[in-house]
């Protein structure tokens, strides 16, 4: 669903004005955050939209579309 929404509603306006920079979608609030700092870009999505999975892209380079994850502590690891 992020590549969906990022090719057919995103990709033509993003890589006219944000060539290179990466993009992270909130696919089920249809929303996203730039920047040209990956860990930055999350971290922004992060504040506006929570601790979630989101859809990441390097706007331009469609080839290597990934997801955040957080790292979780668990008690087997204290």
């Amino acid at each position: 669903m992020g590549q969906k929404f990022y090719v057919e509603e995103l990709k033509t306006n993003l890589e006219r004005n944000h060539m290179g920079e990466y993009v992270v979608i909130d696919v089920s609030e249809r929303k996203y955050e730039i920047d040209a700092d990956r860990l930055v870009a999350v971290e922004k999505a992060r504040k506006k939209y929570g601790e979630k999975l989101f859809y990441i892209v390097q706007i331009g380079n469609d080839a290597i579309p990934s997801i955040n994850y957080t790292e979780k502590e668990y008690a087997w690891d204290i």
